[in-house]
């Protein structure tokens, strides 16, 4: 078991590291580099830096909420998960490493928590293409009662997916850490929580 004195940031990785994570966390494929793929919470765009430096892709697309992270960056958009600025069945696949639902541990408000979770994945469903794929890491399924919120707020978002009627999901439990230490407005947390990569796949 690891310990973490927040979810781990992306940002504070070398590229290479980061590209290794999303290869393991995501379950990539060499395949998957033929496709035309979009980063949701990117962070500094480092996966898709190191891709296309390393001739493994240049079809990957960083979205990222803060400006300062992507200033410069190749193919990358500021803008939030729950309004992605890209047409309908815009690309292939979908990937997002630690950051939803678990960026949205520290909202006040958990009606607020669950709208966003639910407007971000319904935004991802609605870019990919029919056969397309949406790959969502490190999901965290906490066993405190008291953080149970970004939880259920997955839950319930995949099943208003899920009554849509074209889709299907798989969820595969990591072998990773399962024990987490998160700063809860400000106030240093321990929690115990098993890790999920979930898979949403588009009908075609």
């Amino acid at each position: 078991m690891k310990n973490f004195e927040r979810e781990p940031s992306i940002i504070e990785k070398t590229n290479e590291e980061v590209f290794q994570d999303y290869i393991e966390d995501l379950r990539l494929e060499p395949d998957d580099f033929g496709k035309k793929i979009l980063d949701v919470g990117a962070g500094a765009a480092q996966f898709a830096k190191w891709a296309k430096e390393h001739r493994v892709s240049t079809e990957i697309y960083s979205l990222e909420p803060r400006k300062e992270n992507l200033t410069g960056k190749d193919k990358s958009v500021v803008a939030q998960a729950e309004a992605i600025p890209f047409a309908d069945e815009s690309f292939d696949l979908v990937v997002s490493n630690a950051a939803i639902p678990n960026v949205y541990t520290g909202e006040g408000n958990g009606d607020t928590a669950k709208e966003k979770v639910m407007n971000s994945l319904a935004e991802m469903v609605r870019v990919i293409r029919p056969g397309g794929e949406i790959r969502l890491a490190r999901v965290l399924r906490r066993k405190e009662s008291k953080l149970q919120r970004p939880s259920q707020s997955v839950d319930e978002a995949l099943e208003n997916l899920k009554a849509g009627g074209n889709i299907q999901i798989e969820e595969i439990r990591t072998p990773e850490a399962d024990v987490y230490e998160y700063n809860e407005n400000h106030d240093p947390v321990t929690l115990t929580a098993e890790a999920y990569l979930i898979i949403i796949r588009k009908r075609g």
